[in-house]
């Protein structure tokens, strides 16, 4: 696994510095109005139901997007897992990529293609069992498919926890120096289901290697 490096110019940095991008919507929800049931493991859908996945994407291209992300928030080992596809991890998040690049090539638009990853869906330690060591090499098997697809960014989103996010952006960064977008989510009552406020958040956020912090999910930005 060699470092991809990014060029000095990153299109998402331009663009970004020039103003605010519109990117997409949900994911999820867009594959449940076509008639996907929620118990089905989407990010598999990037394999055994591509034109669904394409189709969405050229809608949200249609509607105006500038950014799209891929169909990969849970292409993880543990989320994967829980559909016996944990063999699967490189080629749901690679086509996962490609999809997203062949709606933009189908549509013509200079559109951007961020890498979706999203929470492991277990704990870690303390809380749960899983080490951070061992959440780095999930992240690292799910980053290593993205970059090999071609995605032009990462966005790290909907995560409760700081060392997840932290396993998260040094598991990407040892292989890649594309932007990578780092996303918290916080409760009603203003914190990390770990305890730790907005402002602990932005400071820890500030610290990691990413281009851009923010909020997602639940109660939002």
């Amino acid at each position: 696994m060699g470092l991809i490096m990014s060029s000095q110019s990153s299109p998402f940095l331009e663009r970004i510095s020039a103003g605010p991008i519109l990117a997409d919507g949900g994911m999820g929800t867009m594959l449940y109005n076509r008639g996907i049931s929620f118990d089905h493991c989407f990010d598999a859908l990037n394999l055994t139901h591509r034109k669904i996945v394409l189709g969405i994407h050229q809608d949200y291209i249609r509607a105006g997007a500038q950014l799209i992300e891929s169909n990969t928030f849970g292409g993880n080992r543990i989320r994967l897992s829980h559909h016996g596809l944990e063999d699967k991890i490189r080629d749901v998040n690679y086509h996962g990529a490609r999809v997203a690049r062949e709606a933009r090539d189908i549509m013509g638009a200079d559109v951007l293609v961020a890498g979706s990853v999203g929470p492991l869906g277990k704990n870690l330690t303390p809380i749960g069992a899983i080490t951070p060591a061992q959440a780095r090499a999930y992240f690292s098997e799910q980053a290593q498919g993205l970059i090999e697809g071609g995605v032009d960014l990462f966005i790290v989103e909907t995560i409760s926890d700081p060392i997840e996010m932290t396993e998260a952006v040094a598991a990407i960064r040892a292989l890649s120096n594309l932007p990578i977008v780092a996303q918290m989510t916080f409760t009603e009552e203003g914190m990390t289901l770990t305890g730790r406020s907005p402002e602990e958040i932005g400071l820890l956020l500030n610290d990691l290697a990413v281009d851009m912090i923010g909020a997602n999910c639940s109660v939002g930005p």
